[in-house]
């Protein structure tokens, strides 16, 4: 009896996993590189020079495993661990990642028995520039900056990118692994029947998938203004008496200029209470970030931006001073009135006021009792060293709603910055909760933390 062989052997599964947990993890760094170029530069798009960077580890699983469907696999994989990663482009991500992987499997098919370095720079050239279209199509960017001229020039830019760095370095890669021995060169595989399905299953997906974002995305054609406001409304263009204007910001000795509605006026019209003290900023792929009302005042450049027409307008928030603030695709903008949380050093009361803290943030995913969403926290040394510098070894003790008690080590918590105190922001009010940045949740409905 011939035993069944199947299209993937084990040797495949495992290059295309691995692969794709080193692409993903290196993409969330090769993204903070490219954001410092973009914010030195002062406009969007310089992040382009790295795309092929982003498209190395889908070439190698295609020319390791020489199997049409690689690169649509380790994309999918890829793209997952870059959205668990937390990846700040959302479910978006998915969509790049799996483009990119089509095109390089596609790129390859009709070159499958030849193994030259130019075919891999074509199509590592065509996978890198096709996260420009994807963007360009679903993250609404703006038109008002990036006009189709110096939408091309990008395009063009990540194209060179995808040629030099997933091309060129990915076939020089493989023709070093084999020489070395490390990897054996695999026979090119017949295009089988399961091959095929995993095109036609891939295409499903990929239209799925864009269907489905742009349901999401592009729904209600407004901004919903709710929270702690006496009027909410949505917003939209053309239902409002806001003008559209022209903002200048100015980061890193740059000054950029982009237009939109003032965000100052859109929250006015919505009357909000006096106590209001957070923004927070929803996006339609789950998203968010909030922004301190008192900023919104002192900064009027903080605007949203309006792409499109009709029932196809996506808005974007543009202009806060934290670049985790400017969210893409918004469809949800809620005022909430925060409760500080006590927090008593040694019979000494202060106050975690969220707002204050926004820049030592960052957001990961936690359950918190409803479901896995994102929460933005603040390290829990940072607090205690601002609020009682030079505090010496002991115990701090934090207590819930209900009671309960959690007891953690002072030197372990100054030790792991990822302990940290998250801000749960519900409908109209903000919760506590003590949690890692890894995901482990300690506390819930936190109400005190106390050093005795």
């Amino acid at each position: 009896m011939k035993a069944h062989r199947y299209y993937y052997t084990t040797r495949d599964l495992l290059l295309m996993a691995a692969l794709a947990a080193l692409g993903g993890i290196s993409s969330t760094y090769i993204n903070f590189i490219g954001d410092f170029f973009q914010s030195f530069l002062g406009f969007a798009g310089t992040t382009q020079w790295a795309a092929g960077l982003h498209v190395l580890w889908l070439v190698l699983a295609v020319g390791l495993t020489k199997k049409t469907g690689a690169g649509t696999l380790t994309g999918i994989l890829k793209g997952g661990v870059e959205l668990f990663s937390g990846n700040t482009h959302g479910l978006l991500i998915l969509l790049v990642d799996l483009v990119a992987g089509i095109v390089v499997d596609l790129g390859v098919l009709p070159f499958r028995k030849r193994d030259h370095w130019t075919i891999y720079a074509l199509t590592g050239g065509l996978a890198a520039a096709s996260n420009v279209l994807v963007f360009q199509l679903f993250a609404a960017i703006p038109a008002d900056i990036l006009t189709m001229g110096l939408i091309g020039l990008i395009a063009l830019v990540a194209f060179v990118s995808g040629m030099i760095f997933a091309g060129m370095l990915g076939s020089g890669l493989l023709a070093t692994l084999r020489r070395s021995g490390l990897v054996k060169d695999q026979q090119v595989q017949p295009l089988g029947r399961k091959a095929r399905w995993i095109v036609i299953v891939s295409a499903i997906l990929l239209a799925g998938g864009l269907f489905g974002y742009l349901k999401i995305a592009r729904a209600g054609a407004g901004v919903t203004i709710t929270g702690a406001v006496s009027s909410p409304y949505q917003f939209t263009p053309a239902g409002s008496n806001i003008e559209e204007t022209v903002v200048s910001s100015a980061a890193d000795g740059m000054t950029q200029s982009y237009q939109g509605y003032p965000l100052a006026e859109i929250l006015a019209d919505a009357d909000p209470e006096e106590k209001a003290d957070l923004v927070l900023l929803q996006a339609a792929d789950g998203y968010a970030f909030f922004i301190s009302f008192e900023e919104l005042g002192d900064n009027p450049a903080i605007v949203l931006q309006a792409q499109g027409k009709g029932n196809s307008q996506v808005f974007n928030v543009a202009g806060p001073q934290s670049k985790k603030a400017w969210v893409n695709g918004v469809v949800e903008i809620r005022l909430i009135q925060s409760s500080p949380l006590d927090i008593v050093i040694r019979g000494d009361h202060y106050l975690f006021i969220p707002s204050e803290w926004i820049e030592s943030m960052d957001s990961t995913y936690l359950d918190l009792g409803d479901g896995p969403a994102k929460f933005q926290g603040v390290p829990l040394a940072s607090l205690l060293d601002k609020m009682a510098p030079g505090l010496t070894a002991g115990a701090v003790l934090a207590v819930n709603t209900e009671g309960d008690q959690l007891s953690l080590p002072l030197e372990e918590i100054r030790e792991d910055e990822g302990m940290r105190i998250f801000v749960d922001l519900g409908q109209d009010q903000v919760g506590y909760a003590l949690a890692h940045l890894e995901g482990e949740v300690y506390l819930t409905e936190l109400e005190s933390v106390i050093v005795p």
